[in-house]
């Protein structure tokens, strides 16, 4: 099935079909899916069932993971939950557990909470930021997107930048 992209918003976000991001992608499909997040800036990939390692070999797909020398967090390599190439959002510890309110890195997360953009600090910023919902609450944690070269396509007749950060989402 080819890849399909439908509008979820006037202004953007869309909802990518056809796509399984455990398998591997064709040139057309990538290329699709590269067309979808220039005109959508959020692409959303439903009910994608996909490990970690199979999200970072879907992340391949659209360029290399970040490498850098600065750490960009606080908890070192032993407290991780998570293995490299994945950055942990979420409130567990490395054992599993609701990480405890006195936790260093809770403080980090609350301000995450009120705003934050993936990687625009970095000497280069990242391409996509591509996010994925494990364990979904059923009320609350809600992520909020924006497009950040909406505001200049807006107030000239330019089309969108291609070096702005954007999302894919396989919530």
């Amino acid at each position: 099935m080819p890849v399909s992209i439908r509008p979820l918003h006037p202004v953007f976000v869309g909802e990518a079909a056809g796509v399984d991001c455990r398998n591997a992608l064709g040139p057309e499909e990538v290329t699709a899916i590269e067309a979808g997040m220039d005109q959508y800036a959020v692409l959303v990939f439903r009910e994608q069932n996909i490990t970690d390692e199979e999200q970072i070999a879907f992340t391949r797909h659209f360029g290399e993971l970040e490498r850098y020398s600065t750490p960009g967090h606080i908890r070192r390599r032993a407290e991780q939950r998570l293995g490299p190439g994945i950055a942990d959002s979420s409130n567990l510890d490395k054992d599993d557990r609701i990480m405890s309110a006195e936790d260093r890195v809770w403080f980090l997360k609350l301000g995450d909470r009120l705003w934050h953009s993936d990687s625009s600090f970095r000497p280069v910023p990242a391409k996509y930021s591509l996010l994925s919902g494990r364990v979904i609450p059923s009320w609350g944690a809600n992520t909020e997107f924006a497009d950040i070269g909406l505001p200049m396509t807006r107030s000239t007749s330019a089309p969108r930048p291609k070096s702005r950060s954007s999302s894919a989402s396989t919530r």
